[in-house]
């Protein structure tokens, strides 16, 4: 740790201290001390009663009696519903809990002003100047793109369209880009650990963008990368950063949050040895490889025919399964706890993803690594995380999107208003993920001790 590293976390300390001191510590699953409010039990049950929430508003609810009834009034009670979800995950949740900003992953103004005014000079004018740099590119970027900006707001078609076009409208375009890139800058980067959560973010995408790029070889050859042109891509990879970014703060944030809170970390115990590990590591590996050559089998089966499914495909499924397997089983070894707990969080944020169980298959496997390494502090950084999500999900997009991918095209039409032929079939598997969030409540409830 630097002087300048020194300066800044004292002075954080101090101050977190003298502001949370009526906070009870708890210690998570990574084995790392966090203040909050409530127990254990509460913290785990209230993740999962949300998760089950969800599904269920969008599955017995809106699918049923809104798109297979056909009942108009229940798409609204849904949006409603699912409006105050959103509000109490984000806006009610951290203030109940006594969450830090820093615990979900978020920038605290205060911190960077002590950045800022703290440790040797050239540190502090090199932060300056890389702030002013991204200020203004982030201004740049709303200003040039201002009609996308617009169709992701929702405003797509309205007559804030031609304000780039005249004044006072380039001028409240200009101010829109302040407020906003302001807020970013302020509020959702964090920079006491950024260099370490952005380092650690690599080391996740690389071998996962790998994956993709063997999956997509495997299936199709050289001609899968046809249409994969650089500047496209990485300017597709900085757009899908923002939204990367605000579905981690839904799934890593919220429900990390909860589940690495709501499990005590494993005692300690010495690790295998090390060829029994390796040894274990492959054969999960082996497992989930055949997992997933069975259920893509099976799935494509289902979707288009036996008589249409090329067996090469799902056995590419299974070989580009294997690596991630091994990893999976390799971090088995070294902290079971952790990882079933990161799995957890990982099958939240898969399962929002049905209907399309591709997509939900491929974000459940994304969202294990991310909730693993977002358990401890110094790796905790949603927009290291959003920068991997844009990543992977900008290049799988491109790999996979429709009309390029054959049986294995990427469905992105995910929800209950999404299905195309929608049948009563379409319910077993939300049904089945709703009684297990369930079984897991009622384990919980019995397991969980307050006083851990």
């Amino acid at each position: 740790m630097t002087q300048y590293d020194r300066a800044v976390s004292s002075t954080d300390s101090a101050d977190s201290l003298a502001e949370w001191s009526d906070v009870p510590l708890l210690v998570n699953t990574a084995g790392e001390e966090e203040r909050e409010a409530f127990s254990r039990r509460a913290n785990a049950i209230e993740g999962l009663a949300v998760m089950t929430f969800v599904l269920v508003v969008l599955w017995p609810v809106a699918f049923h009696f809104g798109v297979l009834r056909g009942y108009d009034i229940v798409n609204t009670v849904t949006n409603v519903l699912l409006v105050f979800g959103g509000a109490y995950l984000l806006l009610v949740a951290p203030v109940l809990h006594k969450d830090t900003r820093e615990s979900w992953g978020l920038g605290n103004p205060r911190t960077l002003w002590r950045m800022l005014r703290a440790g040797p000079l050239p540190q502090r004018i090199a932060l300056a100047a890389i702030l002013f740099a991204v200020f203004a590119v982030l201004n740049y970027a709303n200003y040039v793109n201002w009609e996308r900006v617009l169709h992701f707001l929702g405003f797509r078609g309205s007559v804030l369209v031609g304000f780039t076009s005249q004044y006072p409208g380039r001028l409240l375009t200009l101010l829109f880009g302040a407020v906003a890139s302001g807020g970013i800058l302020l509020f959702a980067v964090r920079y006491d650990n950024f260099l370490t959560a952005f380092r650690t973010a690599l080391v996740i995408a690389c071998p996962l963008l790998a994956l993709i790029f063997l999956a997509a070889w495997l299936q199709r050859g050289p001609e899968a990368f046809a249409r994969l042109h650089l500047v496209p891509w990485v300017l597709g990879v900085f757009g899908y950063v923002f939204w990367g970014f605000i579905q981690q703060l839904l799934f890593s944030a919220y429900f990390g949050t909860r589940f690495r809170k709501g499990f005590a970390p494993a005692p300690p115990a010495p690790l295998p040895p090390l060829k029994r590990r390796i040894m274990k590591s492959l054969l999960i590996g082996a497992n989930i490889a055949f997992a997933a050559y069975l259920l893509s089998l099976v799935g494509l089966g289902i979707a288009y025919g036996t008589r249409s499914i090329e067996i090469a495909i799902p056995i590419a499924v299974g070989i580009a399964a294997f690596p991630f397997g091994v990893l999976y089983g390799y971090y088995l070894c070294r902290d079971a706890k952790r990882l079933l707990v990161a799995t957890l969080t990982g099958a939240c944020f898969g399962l929002i993803h049905i209907d399309s169980y591709f997509l939900v298959a491929v974000t459940f496997g994304l969202g294990i690594p991310l909730s693993y390494v977002f358990m401890e502090d110094r790796k905790r950084n949603l927009v290291a995380l959003g920068f991997v999500h844009g990543l992977l999900g900008s290049t799988f997009g491109a790999l996979f999107s429709k009309g390029q991918s054959g049986l294995l095209e990427v469905d992105y039409g995910v929800g209950p208003w999404n299905i195309e032929h929608p049948t009563n079939g379409a319910m077993v598997i939300p049904l089945l993920c709703i009684a297990a969030f369930l079984v897991l409540i009622v384990w919980c409830n019995r397991n969980i001790r307050e006083d851990e």
